[in-house]
């Protein structure tokens, strides 16, 4: 199964790409990638914090990203909606052993349209 793009961000895109992918994904978040390994998230939240902060929109999202983000290692879709549900997420990085992302789960009701 293919990933759909605009759940992903390098470690090294800009900020401004981060916003443009949370507001087409309308799941309200990105997962950050180095190489294949997931390495945090990037919430619309992070981003209007930063803002304030006055980091630019193209400072890398390394700058403001998440480190601990909730992942799961769990394959099975419904499992995975379980874990979305309990930790109370939009969307779930799907990880291997190694942090290598294999799969995004996502609620099925986005919060915005």
């Amino acid at each position: 199964m293919a990933i759909s793009e605009e759940f992903i961000v390098q470690i090294t895109d800009t900020v401004r790409t981060a916003m443009e992918k949370i507001t087409n994904n309308k799941h309200r978040v990105v997962i950050v990638l180095d190489g294949q390994k997931v390495v945090g998230t990037v919430s619309d939240g992070d981003v209007r914090r930063a803002f304030l902060r006055d980091i630019l929109p193209i400072s890398p999202v390394e700058k403001i990203m998440n480190i601990n983000c909730i992942t799961t290692t769990e394959t099975d879709h419904d499992r995975a909606l379980e874990v979305i549900r309990k930790e109370k997420v939009t969307v779930l990085p799907v990880v291997d052993s190694k942090y290598n992302l294999l799969d995004v789960a996502v609620s099925y009701e986005p919060f915005y349209e």
